[in-house]
């Protein structure tokens, strides 16, 4: 592989399973749909890129919270392996990992982050800013509570210990050669399209979907912000020619031998 070429593979660390209409925009009702959690490693001779951290131990509060949200048990993370013995399989180190990307800021995706010393930690500027300091809000917005959002202890890590080691991105930006991000709301304020150039064509990630069955049915997110974030964000995918990984589908490793998307 080139230095804008990479490889990408889904690293999958554990599952959950949410109410339908949580995926699915106004549909879906008496359905549980199983989540899958992962990070993307994308790599070629010289990097090693992570896109978001993941989690490898239970946080009772937050299952409780996860529990008590959507009234059912089944709604606790259940842990596979975790992301850095998947790389240590692989052959390659914590201290081996370049760059991370976070999207979202969810206990699920940054409680890691500090298993990764030497990394670049790549946030979205604006994104960053609305959980630094929130917008005003006249409504009650569960997926937004900071209790179900970023554990205390990476809040300060990332501002103090791994500050000098921060991007903030904008919200067009290139990320690393032959690796761009587009903020696309939808999820969160500071979720992404992360495009990644391969051998066989782009490769697009976003947690602004969760499950392929989004984008080819042209059915927003359930936990949209914004249907025309969610209208943008489809219009994106489709004019980029690319494949789709929509960050939770857990049919991923179903769909790619091994997680490996390409090589």
């Amino acid at each position: 592989m080139t230095d804008d070429r990479y490889g990408v593979r889904v690293l999958e660390f554990g599952r959950a399973d949410v109410r339908g209409p949580e995926v699915f925009w106004m549909s879906h009702w008496d359905e549980w749909v199983t989540l899958a959690f992962s990070s993307v490693l994308i790599r070629n001779a010289s990097r090693r890129i992570l896109v978001n951290a993941g989690m490898s131990r239970a946080d009772p509060e937050l299952d409780r919270l996860w529990e008590e949200y959507s009234g059912h048990p089944r709604a606790r993370m259940r842990f596979g392996t975790s992301v850095r013995d998947q790389l240590s399989a692989l052959g390659i180190g914590p201290e081996a990992v370049t760059d991370i990307v976070l999207s979202p800021f969810q206990a699920y995706s940054v409680s890691d982050v500090r298993e990764f010393p030497r990394a670049t930690l790549h946030l979205l500027r604006s994104g960053w800013a609305e959980f630094l300091a929130p917008s005003r809000s006249h409504v009650l917005d569960q997926t937004q509570a900071r209790e179900l959002s970023v554990p205390r202890g990476v809040v300060e890590y990332v501002l103090f210990d791994a500050w000098n080691r921060v991007n903030l991105l904008d919200d067009q930006d290139v990320i690393v050669p032959g690796v761009t991000s587009v903020a696309v709301g939808v999820h969160h304020p500071e979720s992404l399209a992360v495009t990644i150039s391969t051998r066989d064509g782009p490769v697009v990630w976003t947690d602004g979907i969760f499950h392929h069955e989004n984008f080819r049915r042209r059915t927003p997110l359930g936990l949209t912000r914004s249907l025309a974030e969610s209208s943008r964000l489809q219009e994106f995918l489709e004019s980029s020619g690319a494949v789709v990984l929509p960050a939770y589908d857990s049919t991923l490793t179903e769909r790619y031998a091994h997680g490996v998307v390409a090589d």
